[in-house]
C-alpha cells in the first residue's frame, strides 16, 4: 500500500479520522467526537482540509476502515 498526500486533483478514497484509543486528546477545537459510520468505534471527525470538497471523496471513515476499504 502507498500512502502519499492527496492531490486537489484526485477524486475518490475517503477521509480518514483518527481513533480515539489511537489519539485520545483532539489536537484542537475543531475536532468533534464521532461514531464510524461503518465499525462504529469513536473518531474524531476534523475540519475538511483547506482547498478540498467533500464531493471529491467517498466519505468519512476511521483511520481503520479507511485503510481496509478497497
Amino acid at each position: 500500500m502507498k500512502i502519499e498526500p492527496r492531490k486537489q486533483s484526485d477524486r475518490g478514497g475517503y477521509l480518514m479520522m483518527p481513533l480515539v484509543e489511537n489519539v485520545p486528546v483532539p489536537s484542537d477545537k475543531t475536532w468533534k467526537k464521532v461514531s464510524c459510520p461503518k465499525c462504529g468505534k469513536e473518531c474524531w471527525d476534523r475540519p475538511l482540509p483547506d482547498g478540498f470538497s467533500y464531493d471529491m471523496f467517498d466519505g468519512k471513515l476511521c483511520t481503520m476502515c479507511a485503510l481496509k476499504s478497497k
